[in-house]
């Protein structure tokens, strides 16, 4: 197996490296998980891997400019709607044997295909708008190892 991280690079290097890459596979899988028609099961790895991503930026967000929080706020969001959906696909799973849920159970439904297309509206102008990966690349490149303003000591 690959080792992601070069023991032979510097800290900055191997951010440099390392996480655009990830940052591209994210938007890819994110294409592909909120496109038209995805079954849960899909949408519920994205939702995995968009807490994986988010942990990740966060472990090195002092190492980045303020830009790091906007995107990590994105990224809760993009969470909160999966987590949303997820919410009512299990409650609804959970009552599925109950006599006279039926009301219920279609209310839920609606709501998570309600905060699907919200969460599908949301990717396509945040994530999926003309240019926003390159953007993304870019920042996670140029300013891998400048520390916010906050991070830094005073003088």
């Amino acid at each position: 197996m690959k080792k992601p991280w070069k023991d032979h690079m510097s800290l900055q290097q191997n951010l440099r490296r390392r996480m655009p890459k990830l940052a591209r596979q994210y938007f890819d899988e994110g294409r592909d998980a909120l496109a038209p028609g995805t079954a849960w099961a899909d949408m519920h790895q994205f939702r995995l891997r968009t807490k994986r991503f988010r942990y990740t930026l966060e472990t090195f967000k002092d190492l980045y400019g303020p830009g790091m929080v906007r995107r990590i706020e994105s990224l809760k969001k993009v969470q909160t709607f999966l987590g949303d959906i997820n919410d009512c696909i299990m409650t609804c799973e959970l009552i599925k044997d109950l006599d006279g849920v039926d009301d219920i159970r279609a209310k839920l439904k609606k709501k998570a295909n309600k905060k699907t297309a919200e969460l599908q509206d949301f990717w396509a102008e945040t994530f999926d708008a003309d240019g926003a990966e390159r953007v993304w690349t870019r920042y996670l490149v140029i300013y891998a190892c400048r520390p916010s303003r906050s991070a830094r000591p005073a003088k």
